[in-house]
């Protein structure tokens, strides 16, 4: 008689052959989202900037409107943030990296200190923080940015 568990393994029926397939998946999927956030970001920057430039037509027309010098200061928040939130992430993994190479067995130590539980490890709370300010910063300061567009071209 086969184990109820031997039969999951084996059912070809499956999506994800583990569970750790399966986190692997969600893992990735998250990295290739979160990826997208950032060049959609900075490309809706560029448009909206062209966008107020069409709509008002010269400096003259953005200073002349709450909502364009709005709509600027939002894209360029996003903007900053994406430099900031950068060199902030680059320069904690540069020193995470560092850390791991320093001393191999306390990475090794962490690493089954961590197992099955709910941390930031191998990256830290500082990242992980960082990290999902940044995401909410950069769709935020867009979405804002598209609505006092509208909003200044619609009174306009």
């Amino acid at each position: 008689m086969s184990c109820p568990a031997d039969d999951d393994a084996k059912d070809e029926t499956r999506l994800y052959s583990s569970p750790g397939e399966a986190l692997k998946k969600v893992s990735s999927e998250y990295e290739y989202w979160s990826g997208k956030l950032t060049e959609s970001s900075v490309q809706m920057s560029y448009s909206l900037i062209a966008a107020n430039w069409i709509v008002f037509g010269s400096v003259n027309g953005v200073l002349n409107s709450l909502g364009a010098k709005l709509s600027l200061l939002m894209v360029f928040i996003g903007l900053a943030a994406n430099v900031i939130g950068a060199w902030l992430l680059s320069e904690s993994l540069r020193k995470r990296v560092e850390y791991g190479e320093s001393n191999s067995a306390r990475w090794k130590t962490e690493y089954t200190n961590s197992d099955n539980k709910r941390v930031a490890w191998p990256f830290t709370n500082f990242m992980e923080l960082t990290g999902k300010w940044m995401r909410r910063v950069k769709a935020i300061s867009i979405l804002v940015s598209a609505i006092c567009l509208i909003v200044a071209s619609v009174l306009k």
